[in-house]
C-alpha cells in the first residue's frame, strides 16, 4: 500500500469516497446538486462535504453569481487518491 493510501486509510469512509468519485467528473457542484446525487438532504450533504474540506480534499468558494451559494470543487490530494486506489485495484 503507496504512502497516500496509508495515509488516507480508515480516515476516508466509503460513502467519501463515493462522492469524491463524482466529485472528480466535473469541476464545480453545488451542495443542492451533491444533495442530489447522494440522495439526502442539503443539511446532510453539507455535513459530508465539510468533513471533506477539513481533509484537504474539496474547497468550497462562494459562487460568483449567487453568494449564497458555493461552488464545490476537488483538491489534488483528492485526484491523487482516486488515482491511487484505481492504481491499487488494478495493478
Amino acid at each position: 500500500m503507496n504512502a497516500l493510501r496509508r495515509a488516507a486509510a480508515g480516515t476516508i469512509t466509503a460513502r467519501q469516497r463515493e462522492v469524491l468519485t463524482y466529485l472528480a467528473q466535473r469541476d464545480h457542484w453545488s451542495v443542492g446538486e451533491v444533495a442530489t446525487l447522494m440522495g439526502v438532504s442539503s443539511a446532510a450533504a453539507t455535513k459530508v462535504l465539510a468533513r471533506l474540506e477539513r481533509k484537504g480534499l474539496i474547497t468550497r468558494t462562494s459562487n460568483a453569481l449567487d453568494r449564497r451559494c458555493a461552488d464545490i470543487t476537488v483538491t489534488r490530494a483528492a485526484l491523487a487518491l482516486l488515482q491511487a486506489e484505481a492504481t491499487d485495484e488494478n495493478p
